[in-house]
Order: structure tokens, then C-alpha cells, then sequence
């Protein structure tokens, strides 16, 4: 069945100096993955590991280097924004998923970094909403909701919250992703992380976070 929402991310190159509309009224958030870029209405630019969040349509251009723009958005079912005006950007749908929003007290949505040493254990874990998630760096091997599955860069996944996820990070190579998840209010400035056994709690977390955007949204 589908959900009361969409959440979606693209991933879009900008050539130097080309500019990209985005005319749709969304809940978007514009991950600089590589180089950097201006966004119309903003007083500072982008530049790479940068977000922000925009609501209303934006123009974005691309600096001296380009960009490579991790494009996440959430709207209600049916009301896919407009095409973006795509000029010199090439552009790449990663991943549809449809969501169900219903807490009574409102949302917020969220993107933050994970990233992990060489052979970081994930236990056995929740999470208070959907989001997406897309590798950088390294690779993941996780079990979601007992299905295994092996991640590498630039390949994105959804995890729909309330489902079991377990896992390891590379032995090799350092790993981190970039996500972006719906949650309840009530999370505002709070890990949204829930450890399925009650030993997990006090170990170690070897796993480092780094929060881009954090707000309240009207869904």
C-alpha cells in the first residue's frame, strides 16, 4: 500500500557556473557532495559536506569546480513537485520510497553524517522515523529486518524506522553516509536510535555523527 508521503533522493551534477531551477514547493534538503554551490535567497554558498534545507522553489549554481548535489525531497502522495529544469545538470532518480506520516505532534526532518572506523560493529537497532541513506565511503554490510545486504558509494537505501538493522562497517577502508530522516518532534536535538537489547545501551559507540539540518517541518 502506499503511504501519505514520498521521500526520494537524486543525485544531480551542476557544470561550472550552470544553473539549475528547482521550481517545486517541497520539503528539500541540497547535500554538497563535491565542489560547491550558491543557492538564491541564501547568504552563504556551499561548499562540500554542506546542507541546507529549503522549502519554497530555489535556484542553484554551480561554483568554479561544479557540484555533485545529493537532492533529498518529501511531499505528499500525488503531489510530486514539477520537473526540475534540467539546462546543462545531469540528473539521477537513487531512490523512491513511500512513507506514512501520521503523529498527531508534528515532525521535523533531519540530515545528518554517519561514519564509522575500520570493522565498527552496528548493534541491533530501531529508529523513531523513515529516512534514506546513501554510502560516501567504504562499505556496509547490514542486516535489515533479517535481509542481508552490502553497500558501496554512492548506492542508497531505506530503512522505514521501526524495522531490526544490524551490521558491520568495512575492515579496510574508512565508511560513512548521509541521510536524511522524518521523525517526531519530540526528537528535536535527540538521537533517534533505539538499542533492541538492553546490554547494547552501555557499550561502546564506536560511530561518529555530525548534524547538517535539524527543523521542524508541516507535513
Amino acid at each position: 500500500m502506499g503511504g501519505t508521503h514520498t521521500l526520494r533522493l537524486f543525485h544531480d551534477r551542476i557544470g561550472q557556473g550552470e544553473t539549475v531551477a528547482y521550481p517545486g514547493t517541497c520539503h528539500r534538503i541540497l547535500y554538497c557532495r563535491f565542489g560547491g554551490f550558491s543557492i538564491s535567497g541564501h547568504q552563504s554558498d556551499l561548499i562540500c559536506d554542506g546542507a541546507a534545507y529549503c522549502r519554497d522553489p530555489v535556484t542553484v549554481t554551480g561554483s568554479m569546480d561544479g557540484a555533485i548535489i545529493w537532492r533529498f525531497e518529501l511531499f505528499k502522495a500525488g503531489e510530486e513537485p514539477v520537473d526540475q529544469v534540467m539546462g546543462a545538470v545531469s540528473s539521477e532518480l537513487k531512490l523512491e520510497e513511500d512513507v506514512t506520516l501520521d503523529e498527531p505532534h508534528g515532525y521535523l526532518i533531519r540530515c545528518d553524517a554517519v561514519n564509522f572506523p575500520l570493522n565498527c560493529q552496528i548493534y541491533d537497532h530501531t529508529h523513531a522515523g523513515p529516512g534514506i541513506r546513501c554510502l560516501h565511503c567504504g562499505k556496509l554490510s547490514l542486516d535489515i529486518d533479517g535481509e542481508r545486504h552490502v553497500f558501496g558509494p554512492n548506492d542508497a537505501w531505506f530503512e522505514p524506522g521501526p524495522m531490526s538493522v544490524t551490521g558491520n562497517s568495512s575492515k579496510e577502508k574508512m565508511t560513512g553516509f548521509i541521510r536524511v530522516m522524518i521523525l517526531p518532534r519530540t526528537f528535536l536535538g535527540k538521537s533517534s536510535i533505539n538499542y533492541l537489547r538492553e546490554s547494547d545501551w552501555e557499550k561502546p559507540k564506536r560511530q561518529t555523527y555530525k548534524t547538517y539540518v535539524d527543523t521542524f517541518i508541516e507535513v
